[in-house]
C-alpha cells in the first residue's frame, strides 16, 4: 500500500467539494445490505465538471509515486469507481475485491481512493479504511493505492459522525487472465 500526501491540486479538490451531490442526485448507485451502506456513481457522464479533471491528477500522482507494471492501465470508464460517499451510519465490510470484470475481459490489479472529505476526524467521524491489518484515515487530498490481490482484505469502518465521508475512486486493470478464478466476484467475510 502507498499513502501519497497533497495528491493533487487542493483548489481543484475543494471545487469538487463544493459541487458534491447529496443522496437524492440521479446519478448514484445504492449499496444498502449487510456488506455495505454507500453511494457509488453510476456513470462518468454524470459527475460534477471537476471530477474528471481531479482523477487525471490522480493518475498522474500515481505514475509518479508508484510502481505500477506497465501492462496496466488506469480505468476512465470508472467500472465501479468515480464519487463515493457513506453517510452517516455508512459502512463497508471486509472483503476482496472483484478481480475479472466480464464485460471488459479485464484484471483488476489497483485500487485508488482519494480522501475528498476535508477536516476530517476519525476519532469524531469514523470512516477509517483497513487493508489487511493496517489502518488509513481518510485525509483530505490523500491518495491510497493498494494492489487488489487475493490477500487484500480490507474494509470501511462505520462513519459514526453527521457528515458523509467523501472519495474518489479509479482502479487500474491489465487484460491478464484473473490467477483465481474463483473470485470473479467481490467477496465479504463478516
Amino acid at each position: 500500500m502507498e499513502v501519497i500526501k497533497d495528491a493533487i491540486d487542493p483548489y481543484l479538490l475543494r471545487a469538487l467539494y463544493a459541487c458534491w451531490p447529496d443522496e437524492s442526485w440521479r446519478g448514484w448507485h445504492r449499496y444498502n445490505d449487510k456488506h455495505a451502506n454507500k453511494y457509488g456513481s453510476r456513470s462518468p457522464k454524470d459527475l460534477p465538471a471537476p471530477a474528471m479533471p481531479c482523477i487525471m491528477q490522480m493518475i498522474e500522482a500515481v505514475t509518479d509515486c508508484v510502481d505500477i507494471p506497465s501492462y496496466c492501465f488506469p480505468d476512465l470508464e470508472l467500472h465501479g469507481a468515480g464519487l463515493h460517499m457513506l453517510p452517516s451510519g455508512g459502512y463497508l465490510r471486509r472483503h476482496l475485491d472483484s478481480s475479472f470484470m466480464d464485460a471488459t475481459g479485464w484484471k483488476r490489479e489497483y485500487s485508488c481512493v482519494l480522501g475528498v472529505s476535508p477536516e476530517w476526524d476519525c476519532m469524531r467521524d469514523g470512516g477509517e479504511f483497513i487493508l489487511n491489518e493496517t489502518s488509513v484515515d481518510p485525509e483530505f487530498n490523500q491518495l491510497v493505492v493498494f494492489r487488489t490481490t487475493e490477500t487484500s482484505y480490507h474494509e470501511v469502518l462505520e462513519v459514526t459522525g453527521l457528515r458523509p465521508r467523501l472519495s474518489l475512486c479509479v482502479f487500474y486493470w491489465s487484460e491478464e487472465e484473473p490467477t483465481d478464478p474463483t473470485r470473479d466476484k467481490a467477496r465479504f467475510f463478516n
